[in-house]
């Protein structure tokens, strides 16, 4: 098959056809065309992040800061729960919203650690991830032509599953000058007739910004004015470094906000959470919905449909993590502190770059402008020339075109030897004395 693989379907069909005339006496049956594909399935533009990885795989010593995902693996008490329960045999479908002990820790961690309540019986459901269980909650609220506001840049799949839900995604700037943090104002200049939802994302990917709880509430109100849901995606809420944005609970470390703990809005918000990035966990493949009843009873029928239930193990670990000792959490969360500023001493200084400070998540969006290069060429150069990986701008939408993204959650030495050749490598093709950046010139500055 691999003489296939850069061949389109017609082509393929040609390629393995019989190459002889029939026998005599036999009657030729024409080759049938390839079925047909769904022109939605077609107009999914494929994962930018996706094509790094392609290219990534080709450059074996590459030093790669494209993976959002923790060097940590899951703590022992969490793998312990696991083996527990596949000896004493829990490996049976399970209820489609999860088991009870699942859902009962989901409720007691919200409580404690965010300030939220939600029936365990009824508002919280189990899901494989925060991927599934946005798809979920835009498949619930969401309709033929119905319009979705998404932040820009924004995570890579927020788009195409609005369009696989048959929604429009209309993008809203995120604006440097805003520390690209999420603004109501803008927000509300986008909202039409159309609008049935906005995605909120604090802190974000790729941005790493976290959105003030002060700024929340004034979306809430956006919210309640026109009637539209808020799909707060908050995997990262553990991860904030600035106690201006991060709100402490109960004693718990600070955690970045939640709009759906704003007055009202619970019940026109719905929360997608994963335990992957929280406990090291991206391989099991657990995560839940926090929602109003109405909507938990829509997402359990859809995903009755998507996966009869969800990993019954990757459940009775979710209880341990969510209930059991977090010194793991807090633990991961000082040494992406320590990380974050591995990136920020290492482009202190510079005449060429200007950096998005991030105050949570393990993301660094840098503004490459000033180099004169795209920030796909400026990516392309980097791996080729310095065996450097990080993720241009544009794959998490238009709008973040002219920057680039590196994750600081994988090995400290690999990420200071990465930042100072990303550092090197723009000093190098930028050309202050013939004008070849295209912006003024500036040293590397810290945008708040």
């Amino acid at each position: 098959m691999q003489k296939f693989s850069n061949m389109s379907l017609s082509e393929v069909a040609s390629a393995a056809a019989p190459a002889t005339m029939p026998a005599a006496g036999r009657v030729a049956v024409p080759t049938a065309e390839p079925a047909s594909l769904s022109a939605e399935a077609l107009n999914i533009p494929r994962s930018g992040i996706r094509d790094v990885f392609d290219r990534v795989e080709r450059v074996p010593d590459a030093i790669s800061l494209t993976v959002g995902e923790p060097s940590a693996t899951a703590a022992p008490h969490i793998v312990a729960a696991a083996c527990e329960a596949a000896q004493a045999g829990r490996t049976r479908y399970t209820n489609v919203l999860g088991i009870p002990e699942y859902r009962k820790a989901v409720a007691d961690y919200s409580a404690r650690v965010k300030g939220l309540t939600y029936d365990p019986e009824t508002e919280i459901q189990a899901v494989d991830g925060a991927t599934i269980g946005l798809f979920l909650a835009l498949k619930a609220v969401v309709g033929t032509g119905d319009e979705v506001i998404i932040p820009s840049p924004f995570f890579t799949s927020y788009d195409a599953e609005v369009m696989l839900c048959g929604g429009r995604p209309v993008t809203v700037a995120l604006r440097p000058e805003h520390g690209m943090r999420v603004n109501a104002a803008d927000i509300e200049a986008a909202i039409t007739p159309r609008t049935r939802a906005v995605i909120i994302n604090s802190p974000g990917n790729p941005t790493g910004a976290v959105t003030s709880a002060a700024e929340l509430a004034r979306i809430a109100e956006v919210c309640k004015q026109h009637n539209i849901w808020a799909i707060s995606d908050e995997v990262y809420h553990p991860f904030v470094f600035g106690e201006t944005f991060g709100e402490t609970l109960g004693g718990e470390a600070a955690v970045a906000p939640s709009i759906a703990a704003v007055p009202g809005m619970k019940e026109r918000t719905i929360v997608v959470e994963s335990l992957s990035k929280t406990y090291a966990m991206t391989g099991w493949r657990i995560g839940y919905l926090l929602a109003p009843e109405a909507v938990i009873e829509q997402t359990g029928k859809i995903a009755e449909l998507m996966h009869s239930s969800v990993n019954s193990l990757a459940q009775y670990a979710g209880v341990a993590a969510l209930a059991g000792p977090q010194d793991h959490v807090a633990a991961m969360r000082e040494e992406y502190r320590a990380k974050r500023q591995i990136v920020l001493d290492g482009l202190a200084g510079c005449p060429v770059l200007r950096l998005i400070e991030p105050q949570g998540a393990f993301y660094a969006f840098v503004d490459v402008r000033l180099t004169g290069l795209d920030s796909g060429e400026f990516a392309d150069r980097l791996l080729d020339e310095e065996h450097v990986a990080v993720v241009p701008g544009e794959a998490f939408g238009e709008e973040g075109r002219g920057f680039v993204r590196l994750s600081y959650a994988g090995d400290a030495g690999e990420l200071r030897e990465g930042v100072a050749r990303l550092r090197a490598f723009a000093e190098r093709v930028w050309n202050p004395i013939t004008g070849h950046h295209t912006a003024t010139y500036h040293p590397m500055e810290v945008l708040a």
